[in-house]
């Protein structure tokens, strides 16, 4: 009677342990999709905030830390120069789409909506896009409303 049920572990091994290790890679996989699309989103709302922080020049804010000073642009009018937003981030998503392994992104979008700049990206793998809304906010402004125009 022993030797009957001698390969019966053996069997029952060479069934399941394939389905735990199938189990095990697609929870990698999974891991992996939800951090890429982490790091995508991260980096949209950076370049988000970047963009939101390129000015005209006239409105008394600070100054562009990121991009070169561009051409004069005449489409800015009044002849002030106009930093090139849009240029930066399509430049950096282009450039940070090499570093998501696995799922990286297909296309890239930045438009600005009045006080408001939208960066998109589509994933690989993923119907609709990732995309992060960021508000144009100028500190020095809100430093003298809330002061009430006094030491400003």
């Amino acid at each position: 009677m022993r030797r009957k049920w001698k390969g019966y572990f053996t069997v029952e091994a060479s069934l399941i342990m394939p389905l735990v290790l199938f189990l095990y890679l697609l929870i990698i996989l999974a891991a992996l999709f939800l951090y890429c699309r982490c790091a995508i989103s991260q980096d949209n709302f950076l370049l988000g905030m970047r963009g939101a922080g390129f000015t005209w020049g006239a409105e008394d804010y600070g100054e562009v830390l990121y991009g070169e000073i561009p051409a004069t642009n005449p489409a800015a009018g009044k002849g002030m120069d106009r930093w090139d937003a849009e240029g930066y981030v399509m430049e950096r998503l282009h450039y940070k789409r090499r570093f998501y392994p696995f799922f990286p992104t297909q296309t890239g979008e930045y438009r600005e909506l009045g006080e408001s700049v939208l960066v998109a990206t589509g994933q690989k793998g993923l119907d609709g896009a990732v995309e992060k809304r960021v508000w144009k906010l100028n500190p020095v402004e809100m430093i003298r409303k809330g002061r009430g125009g006094r030491n400003a």
